[in-house]
């Protein structure tokens, strides 16, 4: 049944935008405003970089409560940020602390291309997170049957998974080179204009393949015989 938002699935389901802007709020907005408002209120760089820094952790831990599950990502990703909280603990200096932040996003990246060599890549799974059982049953039916579906998101995910690695590598610049006092910002700033490039590029691939193959890469798409436009390239 179609939700109000347009979506395939059950009334519960969240808004797709949800799904998109959560991410970005946890990981890039609120850890920044947090970084700065402690360093107006005199709290120093490595504490505050460090709180700022669990932000993102939290958000994980406390939706995976909720939902009384967790996926693997979410696992992997909250060993990485607890790991980056203990280490910065013992350290003791803020510029490790941003180089440790870099790690996080090299770890991502990591994850993201690493997703190619197991059954199904990342950009099917984050696909799969944005619909119900009903869509996500018929993007399932799709994958096993459909070269041309498989092709398309293997190359998204690549694409993701390599940005990634460009964002941890200026990361990683940008704070060995650069204020203390600024790197967070910057590295927001740097992370949003990568994030927008690489969400064109995607956007710009799928409305491609989509007119080449009549197949939606993140919609609801039809179960696919094989016959027709999948012998196409994209």
């Amino acid at each position: 049944m179609a939700t109000p938002n347009g979506r395939t699935g059950t009334p519960q389901d969240p808004p797709a935008w949800r799904t998109v802007v959560t991410p970005i709020l946890f990981t890039l907005v609120l850890p920044l405003a947090v970084f700065y408002l402690l360093r107006s209120r005199g709290v120093g760089q490595w504490p505050a970089l460090t709180l700022s820094g669990a932000v993102p952790a939290v958000r994980l831990a406390v939706e995976a409560a909720t939902r009384r599950s967790v996926d693997s990502f979410e696992v992997f990703m909250i060993g990485m940020l607890a790991v980056r909280v203990v280490t910065s603990l013992l350290t003791g200096s803020p510029r490790a602390v941003l180089v440790k932040d870099e790690g996080l996003a090299a770890a991502g990246g990591l994850w993201i291309l690493g997703s190619l060599l197991v059954a199904k890549p990342f950009a099917f799974q984050a696909a799969q997170s944005l619909h119900g059982p009903a869509a996500s049953a018929a993007r399932e039916a799709a994958w096993t049957v459909s070269p041309a579906l498989r092709r398309g998101l293997t190359r998204l995910t690549a694409l993701w998974g390599g940005a990634q690695l460009l964002d941890c590598a200026a990361g990683v610049l940008l704070a060995l080179t650069l204020p203390v006092e600024t790197v967070p910002a910057l590295n927001r700033a740097k992370g949003l204009v990568l994030l927008s490039a690489v969400s064109v590029a995607s956007v710009h691939y799928s409305r491609r393949y989509g007119r080449r193959h009549g197949l939606s890469l993140f919609g609801s798409p039809p179960l696919i015989t094989g016959a027709g436009r999948e012998g196409r390239s994209p």
